[in-house]
């Protein structure tokens, strides 16, 4: 049984708050998760930074969409104090200070682009750019719930592997991938129960399966056995104990 990469969804974000700087460092502490998910929407003021929501109310003490705030308007929210008081004091990171983060810890990185509910103009190009500038595009793969932008992105940049992200089950899966350029699928792990037979199909066509968000020991179990090449998870400690222990 082949080991899959693990990854640290959104950093540590089961103990700690999601996307945070010490998210970050916590995954690389406290657990054996070869590199993280995280995401990536533009400012106001066209800064590439790391958040989940395309509004900041659920994890900060702001308001506001980030399409309207300035970097520095971000940089002044708290992002920790909504998971716990004892977090206060985290402030957003850019792209660039998380790619500076992987290099320095050798992390691998899965970026999802954000760009559909707000729909960034030439947020794919700008990803590309801080990437390949630290030549990097070996230990940084994309995904996106918007697979338009996906082929966009491969178009513009082959070197840098693709995922399409969904979580519904998509009609006649075969031919729609046939009509993309992306390198993997990126499925929620519920759906590879509903239809079994898709790690065989992706693993025909040369994908990769890189699931999500898998938080419990039992479907980290099953996962691993249906040989996914990626499991992504809110709580990477469990996640390593559970696969070392069932490799040994």
């Amino acid at each position: 049984m082949k080991r899959p990469l693990l990854l640290a969804h959104r950093g540590f974000s089961g103990r700690y708050p999601e996307n945070s700087p010490l998210a970050f460092r916590m995954a690389v502490e406290q657990t054996e998760a070869d590199g993280f998910e995280s995401d990536v929407h533009i400012t106001k003021d066209g800064q590439l930074v790391i958040f989940h929501d395309a509004s900041v109310e659920r994890t900060s003490n702001g308001t506001g969409w980030i399409r309207d705030l300035t970097y520095d308007e971000l940089y002044a929210l708290d992002i920790g104090a909504w998971k716990d008081p004892a977090f206060a004091g985290e402030h957003i990171w850019t792209f660039d200070q998380l790619l500076d983060f992987c290099q320095q810890t050798g992390m691998l990185l899965n970026m999802e682009l954000k760009n559909y509910e707000v729909f960034y103009d030439g947020l794919e190009q700008r990803v590309i750019d801080a990437i390949c500038a630290r030549q990097m595009q070996d230990r940084v793969f994309v995904s996106s719930f918007n697979h338009i932008s996906m082929q966009r992105f491969k178009t513009l940049c082959p070197d840098i592997e693709t995922g399409l992200l969904y979580d519904k089950p998509l009609l006649d899966i075969e031919h729609y991938i046939a009509r993309s350029n992306a390198d993997n699928m990126h499925p929620r792990y519920v759906l590879l129960r509903y239809q079994p037979e898709l790690v065989e199909l992706y693993h025909s066509r040369g994908m990769k399966v890189n699931t999500w968000t898998v938080n419990d020991e039992p479907d980290m179990l099953d996962m691993l056995a249906r040989g996914v090449d990626c499991i992504i998870s809110n709580y990477p400690d469990l996640l390593c104990r559970v696969v070392r222990e069932a490799q040994t």
